[in-house]
């Protein structure tokens, strides 16, 4: 949620009075990308601290929840759980999840539809393209969601003595 806040001083006939204007904006989608990158921060985490950097990075595979990581796929994650993260702080970086969602979507489809070679190579299997891709269509859905704007504003007159 991003708060703005801007105060005016203006004459009048009467004196001066202070107009203070504050407006918030939260975007439901927000809430939506910040849940979806923790789930995958926390899971790269996992998968990289199984499966280990200090070797070959696709060897070992672990499974997390039903799916099958290596340390590629781990790192992956963490990178776009982050991005997502970064971009439920506001409404403002909604791009930024956008932009993970493609990436998910990208290295969904590259191991949905690859072919054994590819697979071994990364330490994957099609499953986990399938849940790359399901997982970017809903970040690239929430950043989609419109913002809620709300907006208020006080003016603050001085009291006249007669």
């Amino acid at each position: 949620m991003s708060v703005h806040r801007h105060d005016d001083v203006v004459t009048t006939p009467t004196g001066t009075a202070r107009s203070t204007e504050r407006s918030s904006r939260f975007s439901p989608g927000q809430v939506i990308t910040g849940i979806l990158g923790v789930v995958l921060a926390v899971i790269g985490i996992v998968a990289v601290t199984r499966s280990g950097i200090d070797g070959s990075l696709n060897q070992p595979v672990t499974e997390i929840v039903g799916i099958t990581h290596s340390s590629y796929v781990g790192l992956f994650e963490l990178f776009v759980g982050l991005v997502l993260l970064l971009g439920a702080s506001s409404a403002g970086y909604r791009g930024a999840a956008g932009f993970a969602g493609a990436l998910l979507i990208v290295g969904g489809v590259v191991l949905a539809a690859g072919n054994l070679r590819v697979l071994l190579e990364v330490g994957a299997k099609q499953s986990t393209g399938w849940m790359g891709i399901v997982l970017g269509a809903i970040a690239i859905s929430a950043a989609m969601l419109p913002s809620l704007v709300r907006t208020s504003r006080v003016v603050e007159t001085p009291v006249v003595a007669e």
